[in-house]
């Protein structure tokens, strides 16, 4: 008869603790963490292990969904700050937009068997986006569906310099790698983009439902 393991008791953790050892002589050693005392949610985690294993298309768009939600959070947070709001939340808030809507366009493309740019020029997406789905169904209004190049074009001079350029790094660092800041001056109403950004987090949902659906009828993964 083989022998039966000894079952191992569970060392219960206090809280406030991380992590418990035992020494040789059985003495229990205790490693602290004052962040662990009187935490909010408790038992609530969530790690990657899922998230990694899903296509590409679909991490890129269930990103674009998350920064798109952070945007509303902070832009009602705005909005409640009254007087105390300051230009730095609009900022993030705006980088944030602007990150979802190029992760937004790219899962799109890819999600269409096509394959994107690294780049994080929403008006080059946004014309690749535009030829792969051009239905009205598949339309959304972004304030970046054109390049600085071609706001030139049609107004026939040069419209905006420096980091006003590349709105990505205007809202992350509201300055060039000098230090020079915008020449513009830029508006943020959180009311207006509240509802914007409401109304594009549901045509995102039922534009990413149609892609998902047309290549299930292509019998595409």
């Amino acid at each position: 008869m083989p022998k039966k393991k000894k079952s191992v008791g569970m060392i219960e953790i206090p809280e406030g603790v991380a992590a418990v050892g035992v020494s040789t002589d059985g003495k229990r050693h205790y490693i602290h963490d004052p962040f662990l005392r009187g935490m909010r949610w408790k038992g609530i985690s969530v790690d990657s292990a899922s998230f990694k294993k899903l296509p590409p298309a679909e991490r890129l768009y269930r990103l674009s969904r998350a920064y798109l939600s952070a945007a509303i959070v902070l832009c009602e947070q705005a909005g409640e700050a009254g007087e105390r709001l300051e230009w730095p939340q609009a900022s993030v808030c705006y980088y944030c937009l602007h990150l979802a809507t190029e992760l937004f366009l790219k899962a799109c493309i890819q999600g269409v068997g096509q394959e994107t740019s690294k780049h994080h020029e929403i008006a080059e997406l946004w014309r690749a986006y535009k030829g792969l789905l051009p239905g009205a169904e598949s339309h959304f209004q972004t304030s970046w569906a054109l390049s600085p190049k071609e706001l030139d074009q049609i107004v026939g001079v040069q419209v905006l310099y420096g980091v006003d350029r590349t709105p990505d790094q205007l809202f992350r660092y509201s300055m060039d790698k000098k230090g020079g800041s915008s020449k513009n001056i830029q508006m943020f109403t959180p009311g207006y983009f509240f509802n914007y950004m409401k109304d594009l987090e549901a045509r995102w949902a039922g534009i990413w439902k149609q892609i998902n659906r047309t290549i299930g009828q292509n019998g595409r993964r």
